[in-house]
């Protein structure tokens, strides 16, 4: 019984350290927030079911964010076909973050921006400096060398910049 007592206590911590986190990446990928509420919930169950059924995580955040990535592929592919239409019925509304006219210029403007990255670039960027996520935990996501993934965030974050200096010198508005 000391086991599954364990079991439960670990889980119930990295629910309470990484609830929130995982909700802001389902929602940054969805841009929905109800929608996000319910990947984070099945991100959380999934990884009960996998616990208890005598599965085992080194690193509880890695493992969270992976089954939420897979979760929001396998929504994606699920939804591809609808439209907005259909999906503004269902109860859809596009993300209005920030009241500011300004604000929302420059919010849009960095998104579009970081979607021109390939989206291994984008998820990297992403995880980094969105969610906070450390070089050695992504590696471990990835199954990657942390070099390599510093490098390749490295490349990426280059590739940003060069597309942000080029939106500003061609007069985009912001």
């Amino acid at each position: 019984m000391a086991i599954a007592e364990r079991l439960e206590g670990e889980f119930l911590s990295a629910y309470d350290q990484y609830a929130d986190a995982v909700f802001r990446h389902c929602f940054y990928k969805t841009s929905n927030r109800e929608l996000a509420k319910d990947l984070a919930q099945q991100t959380f169950l999934k990884v009960w079911s996998y616990l208890k059924g005598g599965g085992s995580v080194q690193n509880f955040r890695a493992f969270l964010y992976q089954t939420a990535n897979n979760l929001v592929i396998d929504w994606y592919r699920r939804s591809k076909s609808d439209s907005l239409d259909q999906l503004m019925e269902g109860g859809y509304e596009p993300s209005n973050r920030e009241s500011d006219p300004t604000r929302r210029a420059e919010m849009s403007w960095a998104l579009e921006t970081l979607k021109q990255l390939d989206p291994d670039d984008q998820q990297l960027v992403t995880w980094r400096y969105v969610e906070d996520v450390s070089l050695g935990e992504m590696a471990n996501m990835l199954g990657e060398k942390e070099n390599n993934v510093s490098v390749r965030l490295h490349r990426a974050m280059a590739r940003l910049k060069e597309l942000l200096l080029d939106k500003n010198a061609h007069g985009s508005e912001v």
